[in-house]
């Protein structure tokens, strides 16, 4: 390969030269070694001698003992879960260890700081590629990260790279990472930020996150300031100042400026507590961004003197699904620690006790938060609660009269956040709490659209701070899209509530209240209820997820007006024969509400079982119905579907649809179907939003099946001329043939083949959106042939496939049904009418057969997969036999690819490897070894001149096979160094009794230990 088209030319050199523009020092990994002193062995990942140095510099009063034992206290992080044991370290990280030391006879306790937060230029940062590291459990086995950043000698950000230019992506990349944390545990222990990247893609996460949790960087010192200019689907150059840049240049020079990464790892790191251990959660770049600049505004109203107006910070508007809860968490920890600010205060108002509890329950890992349980309560704890945060809902504090709200405090320091900012209620109770809390400063969250029209929410609030919108969170992979369907259209009720303003009923409202609204419902849900059309509507229910789930795994919430509503429409499904389970989640009282409903209520911990069985994808329920719980703030990344059966308007709605655009594995997008004439008239529906905002939040699946036939069109026209729509009516043998003539059409060059991949995807993405729909049924068969195509592509190919992760190769979709995945392609033996168990690839009838198949390019395809995997495990085996003739068949493939040579050519040039590869197989034969044996006489032949003659040589073989048998039979063998060292020692005898007085000993060890790789190569599963 031209070396100015490897990964380390392309990729790696760059990002290295890039981080020197940013004041790293560089290194290449093999200098940070043992014998350099820079770390205690290769099995020690933290540079020891740089640590102490560092340490002793930002804690002058740090003597070399106390020193060595802080190193000792960060190495030896005594916890056997690994994520549990990274949180310890990440709490030494941003908090300091903790020394309790004598001075005299004076007891004293400090803590040592191990970065410097404050002073970015006191730290050291320095960059090393291919840095070497011993496995964890086993000797003498290493991995190299591409790339490692170390400050103060802490390894706390490794990149796995991969070029551009290969068939490999950033996905492999990550898979890389996902390896080496099982082989090099001790060494992930300390990274914070992962890196993955082949170039062009480049996302960053966390050890613990998965990949659909990994996420793309855009924005160099603020989340607005680049060009985004798309190059191909899902591919992007950045502008910045005119400056073309790549992704990986705009994540290095945003993330890892010096005081950026400081700032990260200090403010934007996330322990959250998930039953006996935690799950960690780091900042997206929006988050990142608006939190610097809120806080900067945050300053500037409650430190220089003004009016109620200039104290208004501004609206946070991050869409639904973008983390926005997480994001108020950062800037909470952020401004709580500003020392100008001396110990403010911070009031959280929400207007859903169910969002309330949740954000509490997020920040309750911080000891100073306070939940406000009344008006009274609040009223208290604005007077005496000297910092913090306190917690409150709307509903109490927002409908009270004036006098209700005397002076409080006149302190500057109180920071009022409002989430679900754009709610009508806040402008009142922001004038309320003016009147208690004069000096205040105000702050609005919200994740539904705000109109320029909408202008109560900035005259609260003040104007944007950062608007991260659907459109971007789509792209960067944050959401995924929503689509709707109108299903039962006679069913719908769009006339009698389209123009009707419903309020919602709040379950803070008093029963008297709730009554009054439900009022306006009655005529609606006499209609809804009719027992006809719940019957139809659960029979369509039913059937409808049935079939989805066919087709793509995950869940479904079903909405409807009432929970009466709710309980009959639960009766009519659990009647049907082949219902999935389901459950209701409603709130209620056995005193007070009929018996029918008892079974449905549940208290505290039971619903939170229910919640959590339903999160998870892999417990029943399949299916919950909901009336006004769950229909904000509650994520259940694989829920798929939602069914409404109630009229939702606007915000409700906005917020209530945005439950199905969490991402999730492979999903594809959200469905909504539509019972009750939402859709119908989404301009009115919607009524506060302009057009293309509308467009935004729900899509028309009309607009799917239309691209899903243009697609479909694309890839059936590359099949014109075959006759393959009823496959399923073929023998085994008939449909052979067919896939044969199917894949010789689309493997004619590389170009076809990744066309097809391309559009295949595109097309089996868009049946997944749109499945079950009528369109999509008329296909499923011909999308199984295809998926028959692409995995013989996949199958038949020498190389990886870009766009094709190798953790997916036989399926792309990790969600794809069994209805399309379980069919393999025909065997390529039932092609050539031969008996799998008598066949020889070597046999040259075999072989023969490849020169009268009639799809050339298949059988070019199919002899070199079947070569190459041969010669993959002869070269394992016995590399000093076969590496020579590997080296041949992949100059051999690497010509066909370019098309230097014909399918006839190369099937001619196969042909003769494969009876090179034979004619060396009978070579070993003739010496009568085993094939064990020969590795070795093979590895001995290329020292002949240790040797007196060839006899001798096979029989030192034979006595090295001999010897390693008695070894070999002990489990783990090759993992075990004392096991190892004794073999070491009988290879030395067997060798010192043939060659001893022809070379020193020496020379012998290196021999033994030779044999000894290669026996782990070859004895090895």
């Amino acid at each position: 390969m031209d070396p100015t088209l490897t990964e380390d030319y392309l990729v790696e050199q760059p990002a290295i030269e890039w981080l020197k523009e940013l004041g790293y020092v560089y290194t290449h990994g093999s200098n940070l070694s043992p014998e350099n002193e820079e770390r205690e062995s290769l099995r020690h990942v933290i540079l020891k001698k740089r640590f102490i140095q560092a340490i002793k510099r930002i804690n002058p009063w740090l003597t070399d003992e106390l020193a060595e034992e802080v190193y000792k206290k960060i190495t030896e992080l005594k916890h056997p879960d690994f994520v549990i044991k990274g949180k310890i370290f990440y709490d030494f990280l941003t908090n300091g260890v903790k020394l309790t030391f004598k001075e005299g006879k004076e007891e004293k306790t400090k803590i040592v700081k191990i970065i410097d937060f404050e002073n970015p230029e006191n730290n050291e940062f320095l960059a090393a590629n291919q840095f070497t590291v011993e496995y964890q459990y086993e000797r003498s086995m290493h991995r190299r990260p591409d790339l490692v950043i170390f400050v103060n000698g802490l390894p706390l950000a490794v990149f796995e790279f991969k070029s551009f230019n290969a068939n490999e992506t950033a996905k492999d990349a990550f898979n890389d990472h996902k390896i080496k944390i099982k082989d090099i545990p001790q060494f992930y222990t300390y990274a914070q930020i992962l890196v993955a990247s082949d170039g062009l893609e480049t996302k960053y996460g966390s050890p613990t996150s998965d990949w659909d949790r990994f996420f793309i960087w855009e924005g160099i010192f603020s989340d607005d300031d680049l060009e985004v200019r798309e190059i191909e689907e899902g591919h992007y150059l950045y502008y910045f100042n005119g400056k073309q840049m790549t992704s990986l240049e705009v994540l290095l020079k945003g993330l890892f400026r010096k005081e950026h990464l400081l700032e990260f790892l200090q403010d934007f790191i996330f322990y959250e507590k998930l039953g006996e251990t935690y799950n960690k959660k780091i900042a997206m770049f929006h988050q990142f961004y608006t939190v610097k600049k809120a806080v900067e505004r945050t300053k500037k109203c409650v430190l220089e003197e003004g009016t109620p107006e200039e104290r208004r910070i501004g609206v946070v508007w991050h869409t639904q699904g973008s983390g926005k809860s997480l994001t108020m968490l950062f800037y909470a920890r952020k401004v709580l620690k500003i020392k100008e600010f001396e110990n403010p205060l911070l009031l959280f108002i929400t207007d859903r006790k169910n969002l309330d509890e949740q954000l509490y329950e997020l920040f309750s890992t911080m000891p100073i938060v306070n939940h406000a349980e009344s008006i009274k309560h609040l009223q208290e704890l604005i007077r005496t609660k000297a910092g913090g945060i306190i917690f409150a809902t709307i509903q109490k504090f927002g409908k009270r009269k004036a006098e209700e709200y005397p002076i409080l405090t006149d302190r500057k320091n109180i920071i009022v956040i409002a989430d679900e900012a754009h709610r009508s209620q806040y402008r009142e109770l922001a004038q309320n709490l003016r009147k208690a809390i004069p000096n205040a400063s105000f702050m609005g969250f919200t994740a539904t659209p705000i109109e320029l029209w909408d202008r109560d929410t900035y005259l609260v609030f003040g104007e944007p701070i950062s608007v991260y919108s659907m459109e971007k969170a789509r792209r960067h992979g944050v959401v995924v899209p929503i689509y709707y369907e109108a299903r039962l259209s006679k069913l719908h009720l769009t006339n009698e509530f389209i123009d009707e303003e419903f309020e919602e009923i709040s379950e803070f409202m008093e029963p008297e209240e709730k009554e009054a609204i439900k009022k306006k419902y009655a005529r609606l849900e006499k209609l809804i209820s009719n027992p006809e059309r719940l019957k139809e509507i659960a029979k369509d229910i039913v059937e409808h997820f049935n079939r989805r789930i066919q087709e793509i795994e995950g869940k479904a919430m079903i909405v409807t007006i009432s929970r009466k509503v709710a309980v009959k429409l639960y009766d009519e499904i659990t009647k049907l024969p082949n219902a999935p389970s389901v459950e209701i989640a409603m709130s209620g009282n056995k005193q007070k509400d009929p018996e029918e409903f008892w079974k449905h209520l549940r208290n505290k911990h039971e619903m939170e079982i229910l919640l959590n069985n339903f999160k998870n994808p892999n417990k029943d329920p399949k299916m919950l119905i909901v009336v006004d719980m769950l229909l904000t703030g509650f994520d259940v990344p694989c829920l798929h579907t939602m069914y409404f059966d109630k009229p939702m308007k606007d915000h409700s709605l906005a917020q209530a649809i945005a439950r199905v655009n969490r991402v999730f594995k492979d999903k594809p997008g959200g469905l909504i179907v539509d019972y009750i004439g939402i859709a119908d008239n989404l301009r009115k529906s919607l009524s506060k939003y302009t057009p293309e905002t509308i467009k935004e939040i729900l899509t028309d699946l009309n607009q799917i099946i239309d691209l899903l036939k243009e697609k479909y069109d694309i890839v059936a026209s590359m099949f014109t001329g075959i006759e393959y729509k009823k496959w399923k009516e073929l023998s085994p043998a008939e449909l052979s043939k067919l896939t044969a003539e199917a894949y010789n059409r689309i493997s004619g060059n590389e170009e076809k083949k990744k066309m097809f991949i391309k559009n295949f995807l595109t097309l089996k993405k868009l049946y997944l959106l749109a499945s079950p729909h009528p369109e999509t049924l008329k296909i499923k068969d011909e999308i199984r042939f295809f998926e028959m195509i692409k995995k013989m592509i996949v199958k038949y190919s020498t190389e990886k496939i870009k766009g094709i992760s190798r953790d997916l190769e036989y399926e792309i979709s990790q969600l794809i049904s069994k209805s399309i995945s379980a069919e393999e392609p025909i065997d390529i033996f039932s092609l050539l009418e031969k008996e799998k168990p008598e066949i020889s690839i070597l046999d040259e009838n075999f072989l023969i057969q490849f020169r009268k198949m009639e799809y050339k390019n298949y059988a070019a395809d199919l002899l070199a997969k079947i070569l190459n995997d041969e010669l993959k495990v002869r070269v394992k085996r016995n590399p000093f036999r076969y590496r020579s003739l590997y080296e041949m068949l992949k100059k051999t493939i690497e010509k066909y690819n370019v098309r230097l040579l014909t399918a006839v050519d190369v099937i001619e040039q196969l042909i003769e490897i494969a009876r090179e590869i034979k004619k060396k197989q009978e070579e070993g034969k003739s010496l009568r070894l085993s094939e064990e044996e020969l590795a070795f006489y093979d590895l001995l032949s290329s020292k002949e001149k240790i040797f007196e003659n060839y006899e001798e040589i096979k029989r030192v073989a034979r006595e090295v096979v001999k010897e390693l048998g008695y070894y070999i039979k002990v489990a783990d063998w090759n993992k075990k160094e004392q096991i190892k060292a004794k073999i070491r020692m009988a290879l030395k005898n067997v060798l010192i009794k043939v060659i001893d007085a022809r070379i020193d000993y020496k020379e012998i060890s290196k021999i033994a230990s030779e044999l000894l790789n290669h026996a782990e190569n070859l004895y090895s599963k």
